[in-house]
């Protein structure tokens, strides 16, 4: 049996889609399909039932996908194994974005220093949304994950390694105090908020539930920067982490408050999918950020 037949899939299976899989793994559909054909020839079984354009697993492919999943992390921790005491060892760590844009940098870079016996291109960074990232960790395609929220239907070992404060954010321009919260004059306001998916999507809509508005004028992107950029430029207001804006709020192209009713935060967590490490140095790297004694970099 082809491994990388296997890791196909397994992505198919999870995203019930071979046009999906494709995607995460860089494939085109004809490929995706052959491979899944491979093994079903392997295994002389149907793997997916397959009907309307959608796929679902046969029965044969509900045992597949249980047990394939495991032989695959078996073998990956086997590689790992070898390769201690190699320099060849390495690391994939996915972050979300506010955590990729503005502390994993720092945070590598202090690792590094304190273990001098790795080097930076033994470790592997990938910034996305948290959905994404939490999928990646799930498909075995990284093996730490620092992401803002919870891990969502996923089943994780995780721990809180920073409290990131949130802030309301206007431009100087508009001439509005963010620190009168009147829920009349925020409903008032055009409100600049992410695409679902986003954690910091999440965190607006629990504040606004928590203050009880409906806001009249919503503007969705995909991108923090074009956020922080529309705030910038006057198109309305934005819950911001304050550790994300630092620049903008000391050269004043920002001006922001906490939220009135309470001190609002949203954790970051470190995640990884298995109970045992796959390696030394994942080890080291996730005990080195779990015994963290304070927030990494968070002075503004």
């Amino acid at each position: 049996m082809n491994l990388e037949h296997l890791k196909t899939f397994i992505a198919a299976a999870k995203y019930e889609s071979f046009s999906q899989a494709g995607k995460m793994l860089n494939l085109s559909q004809p490929a995706v399909s052959h491979q899944i054909s491979q093994l079903e020839a392997y295994y002389n079984k149907q793997l997916f039932i397959r009907s309307n354009r959608k796929i679902k697993l046969s029965e044969a492919g509900k045992t597949l996908f249980e047990h394939g999943q495991h032989l695959i992390a078996l073998n990956e921790k086997l590689e790992n194994l070898m390769a201690e005491g190699d320099s060849s060892q390495s690391i994939k760590i996915g972050c979300s974005n506010t955590i990729g844009e503005c502390l994993i940098s720092k945070m590598v870079q202090d690792f590094i220093k304190l273990n001098p016996d790795i080097t930076s291109n033994q470790i592997q960074i990938t910034i996305g949304t948290s959905v994404h990232i939490t999928d990646l960790l799930y498909a075995s395609d990284i093996d730490l994950a620092l992401v803002e929220g919870q891990a969502g239907r996923y089943d994780f070992i995780s721990h809180e390694f920073y409290d990131d404060l949130l802030v309301l954010g206007v431009s100087p321009q508009l001439r509005i105090d963010p620190s009168d919260q009147k829920p009349s004059k925020l409903e008032e306001m055009t409100w600049l908020i992410r695409e679902p998916g986003c954690a910091m999507r999440q965190a607006t809509l629990d504040l606004w539930n928590g203050l009880n508005i409906k806001p009249k004028s919503v503007l969705v992107y995909n991108s923090n920067t074009l956020i922080k950029e529309g705030v910038k430029n006057g198109l309305g207001v934005a819950v911001f982490s304050k550790l994300a804006i630092c620049p903008e709020v000391q050269s004043r192209q920002l001006i922001v408050s906490p939220f009135i009713d309470r001190n609002r935060y949203r954790p970051f967590y470190l995640l990884r999918k298995d109970k045992q490490f796959k390696s030394n140095l994942h080890e080291r790297l996730w005990n080195y950020i779990r015994n963290l004694d304070e927030n990494p970099n968070a002075s503004c």
